[in-house]
């Protein structure tokens, strides 16, 4: 998938995601948090699509890290990220949604890779071992294994801490 791409993708995840927090927070006993902070929103859009970009970040990086590496398309680089979370005091809570919407984004990248042109080359998950076959790769089965349990695990903790931030908050 190539920038444009991830882009779409990453919109169509924050959309969703947005529409469903507004959803519990109309009809649920979820606190309607948005509508009084209305700049989260937009930054929930930006964070979105960081997470939906940073993966690819790699290609930058060329000589530290080969591109769609198992560090930067799993959950080893959003786990670096949201650790600050555990630090976030009271004042700063409304910072929670922003780490959760970067990993729904995060998510949407590893979803969207799933189905590349083809499964070869670069469209592999690229490992720091060798394989069965000689190369530093995943096969393509155990390289869409790997992207779409990495891409559940990110976006469950996305939602996780969305619901836990409206439990904190009300």
């Amino acid at each position: 998938m190539n920038r444009k791409g991830h882009l779409i993708g990453g919109t169509l995840f924050w959309g969703v995601a947005i529409s469903l927090y507004y959803v519990l927070a109309k009809f649920t006993l979820v606190t309607d948090f948005a509508s009084k902070h209305g700049m989260w929103i937009v930054l929930s859009f930006l964070a979105c699509h960081f997470g939906a970009q940073l993966p690819d970040y790699d290609i930058i990086w060329k000589k530290l890290l080969p591109h769609r590496n198992v560090v930067t398309h799993s959950f080893f680089l959003p786990l670096l990220i949201c650790l600050p979370i555990f630090w976030i005091t009271n004042p700063m809570i409304f910072l929670t949604p922003i780490f959760a919407m970067y990993l729904i984004g995060h998510a949407s990248h590893l979803f969207l890779d799933l189905n590349p042109e083809k499964w070869e080359g670069t469209a592999l998950i690229h490992v720091y071992w060798r394989n069965s076959d000689g190369r530093k790769t995943l096969t393509p089965w155990k390289s869409r294994l790997f992207l779409l349990s990495n891409g559940i695990l990110i976006l469950a903790a996305g939602v996780i801490l969305l619901y836990f931030f409206n439990a904190w908050i009300a």
